[in-house]
């Protein structure tokens, strides 16, 4: 970890994938996300003029995503502490197919990335034991990889016990 010793702007977050959760999707996905928002909420010193960053990632998320924001929520349970607007999001409707759902969270995870980014530079994920990850973490992270949108600093590390592996 002399990387995240390096990093002085930015953040380096960490997931790590466990053996016997495998089948709960998207957890280290949720557990680097979740300490973003820690970090975040620990440095919510306030600016000179009177905002803090919580408020601006809030707005920055909400703008973009309006009611996507309670899929995030779903994912990232701390992201509810930093989204504590009067008017909090209302959860999408049940009734949308599994496919407009999942593509509603994988345009919200994009945003998401794309902000954080904006505001941590460079946004160092670290995946570790990829080799007990989901098929849904394993799209997400292909997903962020390949966002040709988000033109900030970031950077995805991965690692995985080859011995753990079929060949």
């Amino acid at each position: 970890f002399e990387l995240k010793k390096k990093i002085q702007e930015g953040a380096f977050v960490t997931g790590k994938f466990d053996q016997y959760n495998s089948g709960e999707p998207l957890s280290a996905i949720s557990q680097a996300f979740g300490e973003l928002c820690h970090k975040i909420l620990s440095s919510n010193a306030n600016k000179k003029d009177g905002s803090s960053l919580c408020d601006e990632i809030e707005e920055a998320l909400l703008s973009e995503l309006q009611n996507e924001v309670s899929l995030l929520i779903t994912i990232i349970p701390d992201l509810a502490e930093i989204i504590t607007s009067k008017n909090p999001p209302t959860k999408t409707s049940n009734k949308t197919t599994s496919g407009a759902r999942q593509t509603g969270m994988n345009y919200a995870l994009r945003v998401f990335t794309r902000v954080m980014s904006s505001y941590f530079s460079p946004l160092v994920l670290f995946f570790d034991d990829l080799q007990w990850a989901d098929v849904l973490s394993l799209e997400i992270i292909e997903l962020l990889i390949l966002d040709s949108q988000n033109k900030n600093s970031l950077m995805i590390i991965g690692s995985y016990r080859s011995n753990e592996v079929d060949r």
